[in-house]
C-alpha cells in the first residue's frame, strides 16, 4: 500500500515495491466489551466467510448471541452465508447502510492496519507478519480506543479526536 507523503522540491522519491500487488482479505471481530480481537485471513470470498463466522461460533461458545456488523458487501449476502446464519440461532447479521464505514467500528481498526503497514516495502510473507504483529501488539484496551467513535463511553472525556464534522 502506498500512501502520500512530502519530499523536498527537485528531489525524487524513490518508491521500493514488491513487485506484485498480491491481495489477502482479513475478516475481523471485536468482542465490544472486553475489547477481544478475533481474526482470521482467507479469500474473499462467502465460504471463508462462512469459516470465519464458525470460528467465532467456536470463540464464544457460551455466549447466548453473537451479533455480527457487516458492510453490504456480496459475499456478505451469498447464499450459502444465509443458509449457515439460518443454522445458527445464536448469530445474527446485521448489516449496516451502504456507503457508510463510519457506522462500523471495525472499519476505524481497518483504517489503523493500513496506516501501519504503508509506505513499507516488503514481501508477501513480510506483509502478513506486519498485520500479524499489528494485532498483537495492540491491548484489548487499545483495539476498544482504536475502534471507538469520539463520544465513546471507553474513552476519558479530555479525550478527543480531530474529525470533521459532515456539513
Amino acid at each position: 500500500a502506498v500512501r502520500a507523503s512530502w519530499i523536498l522540491r527537485g528531489t525524487r522519491q524513490e518508491v521500493a515495491t514488491p513487485g506484485k500487488n498480491r491481495q489477502t482479505t482479513v475478516f475481523g471481530a471485536l468482542e465490544m466489551t472486553t475489547g477481544a480481537w478475533v481474526y482470521n485471513f482467507g479469500r474473499r470470498n462467502a465460504a471463508c466467510f462462512v469459516a470465519f463466522l464458525q470460528m467465532l461460533l467456536a470463540a464464544y461458545p457460551n455466549a447466548p448471541a453473537i451479533a455480527v456488523i457487516c458492510d453490504n458487501d456480496s459475499i456478505h449476502h451469498a447464499k450459502v452465508v444465509d443458509a449457515y446464519a439460518a443454522g445458527h440461532p445464536r448469530l445474527h447479521l446485521l448489516y449496516g447502510a451502504r456507503y457508510s464505514p463510519h457506522d462500523n467500528p471495525v472499519e476505524r481498526i481497518w483504517a489503523a492496519l493500513k496506516a501501519h503497514i504503508a509506505n513499507t516495502a516488503v514481501t508477501w510473507p513480510g506483509r502478513l507478519r506486519q498485520a500479524h504483529a499489528f494485532f498483537r501488539q495492540r491491548s484489548p484496551a487499545q483495539m476498544l480506543t482504536t475502534a471507538a467513535p469520539w463520544a465513546s463511553p471507553w474513552l476519558p472525556k479530555s479525550y478527543a479526536q480531530n474529525f470533521r464534522t459532515p456539513a
